[in-house]
């Protein structure tokens, strides 16, 4: 699969997981307001990443506290909040920490139940071997 593509269940933002390469592979936010791009370092983490995304699918009518993913080298954070309607807040969180402009972004979509298992699925599949 040559991409992963996440869309907001309530505006035209997307997340994509892209351009895997061995242990690397980039991330895109898309929206009319912002737009990031990231190359990731992913290693050993992206069998967590797709637990993540699993987790979310497998639990779509809620669970208590957040649920957090972390990129080894932290480029990247994901978390995931949920309310008892099925909807899940996903924050995104990327960072540049070398180079001469270090930089960070938040920014969130929301995900509706019935998206979590075709995303679960979708993750899954771009991240397999």
């Amino acid at each position: 699969m040559d991409a992963a593509v996440i869309k907001s269940g309530s505006t035209s933002a997307s997340l994509t997981f892209c351009e895997r390469d061995a242990d690397y592979f980039s991330v895109r936010y898309d929206s009319p307001a912002v737009k990031l791009e990231k190359r990731v370092w992913g290693y050993t983490d992206c069998d967590l990443l797709v637990n993540f995304f699993e987790f979310i699918a497998k639990e779509w009518k809620g669970w208590q506290g957040p649920q957090v993913w972390t990129s080894i080298e932290g480029e990247l954070e994901l978390t995931a909040t949920s309310d008892k309607l099925g909807h899940v807040m996903l924050n995104i969180k990327v960072s540049e920490f070398d180079g001469p402009e270090l930089w960070s972004s938040s920014v969130s979509l929301v995900l509706e139940a019935s998206q979590t298992e075709r995303v679960a699925k979708s993750v899954k599949a771009f991240f397999a071997n």
